[in-house]
């Protein structure tokens, strides 16, 4: 490959328009516009760093002399001598010598990153999500790259989680029978008297235990908010010392299960297609999904928590509408939030999970006299509530269920919609 600058110094000439410029000066729009440019003369270096990176990595091999080039100049890998020659973090370094490697090959990564269509930083998440699967995953890779123009990181990864695990869907019982067996916890006390707890635990097993915890800490700040309104003594206590009490709480009714259950009752919410629940798909290949975790898991391991666990199935169509909540009742209140998590997966606008979100009124309830209704309902974490409150975004649901966000005319003055909730991180 040929190492060449007309990437870098396209984008550069950019910036020299802004030679001399107080930044602290600039309004909002310029600022904006010089961070978009510095982030693409960014990507342009990283994307030279990788191709030397790669050609670092080809010639540290014992093909290229005695140790390869690596340990000729004193490092164990050529990831070490990557990271330490550029001053960055060892990760850093891992991820320039994969991303060389795919510039260096065939594949759609590589041809992603050759056409600037792709940074290092998402053909690194892309590899690594392609690498352990088995069979062809052309598709797969094309798909992750078309929805890497425009999801941003964070929203790239959950879909790579979400969108290997459906690839390796006929793995995943495997894979989870494996994670069960690694599960652990280990306890160890330091020299100040501080017990120190370590553990891992299969999805199953930590949606059991994440759902709780949310709850708590979503329980405990309520609380605070209540006591600040009415004047009471405030509950200072942070999010991760919430979970410790209640871990605590828990053990202690475990001592003495006469006593009540401690701690504010949480149900586990486990969703799956129909299609899947009744089998029209090949064997038994379906996945579930968990409002408190990121990874699918197989039916199997749903129908395996529904026999230990107090769980609410939900079933839906292709549109995400609710067909079955697992038993007969009306759609009120938490059967509505429950419908709402559904669609929305979560805060419709920036994606924080279910347990940090509260249902919004589309048209508000006391200023529009908006009906308590689905239609008229969307999830939101508390800080993007409070930006559509303060900053007036619209919000509209269509006639296929895709929530859409209209941003005031002081953020986009051509108020381009967004598209949220789940159909947000779908390809």
């Amino acid at each position: 490959m040929t190492f060449s600058l007309t990437d870098v110094d396209a984008r550069t000439a950019l910036l020299r328009g802004f030679e001399g410029v107080d930044v602290s000066s600039l309004p909002r729009p310029q600022l904006l516009a010089l961070l978009r440019i510095v982030g693409e003369v960014k990507c342009a270096c990283d994307r030279l760093a990788a191709e030397v990176a790669g050609e670092v990595a080809r010639r540290s091999t014992v093909d290229d002399g005695p140790g390869g080039l690596a340990r000729q100049q004193g490092f164990a890998s050529a990831e070490q001598l990557v990271s330490s020659v550029l001053g960055s973090a060892p990760a850093d370094g891992f991820k320039l010598v994969r991303a060389g490697k795919a510039l260096s090959q065939q594949g759609a990564v590589g041809g992603a990153m050759r056409c600037n269509a792709l940074s290092v930083d998402k053909a690194d998440l892309i590899s690594r999500t392609l690498e352990p699967l088995a069979g062809d995953t052309g598709e797969l890779a094309g798909r992750l790259i078309r929805a890497a123009s425009h999801l941003d990181y964070r929203k790239l990864a959950l879909v790579c989680r979400t969108e290997a695990a459906r690839f390796d869907a006929a793995q995943t019982q495997n894979r989870e029978r494996r994670q069960h067996e690694r599960r652990s916890l280990e306890f160890t006390e330091d020299a100040f008297g501080m017990t120190h707890l370590t553990g891992q635990l299969d999805p199953v097993s930590a949606a059991i235990v994440k759902t709780y915890f949310d709850a708590q800490v979503k329980n405990g700040f309520q609380a605070r908010r209540d006591s600040d309104e009415g004047g009471l003594p405030v509950d200072s206590r942070t999010a991760s010392q919430i979970r410790a009490d209640a871990l605590v709480a828990l053990a202690a009714h475990g001592l003495d299960c006469d006593s009540p259950a401690a701690g504010v009752k949480a149900t586990i919410i486990m969703r799956v297609n129909a299609d899947d629940l009744a089998g029209n798909n090949d064997k038994d290949t379906g996945l579930a999904t968990c409002d408190t975790l990121t990874t699918p898991i197989s039916l199997t391991a749903l129908r395996e928590l529904a026999m230990d666990a107090t769980i609410l199935r939900m079933v839906v169509d292709a549109k995400s509408h609710v067909l079955d909540m697992g038993r007969e009742q009306r759609l009120f209140s938490w059967a509505q939030r429950m419908a709402l998590a559904e669609r929305d997966g979560g805060c419709a606008k920036c994606h924080a999970p279910i347990s940090h979100c509260i249902a919004h009124h589309i048209r508000w309830w006391q200023r529009d006299s908006g009906p308590t209704a689905i239609s008229n309902g969307v999830l939101l974490c508390v800080r993007c509530h409070t930006q559509v409150h303060r900053d007036g975004w619209g919000i509209h649901v269509d006639i296929d269920n895709h929530v859409w966000f209209t941003p005031p005319k002081t953020i986009d003055p051509n108020q381009h919609r967004i598209l949220g909730g789940l159909a947000a991180l779908t390809m």
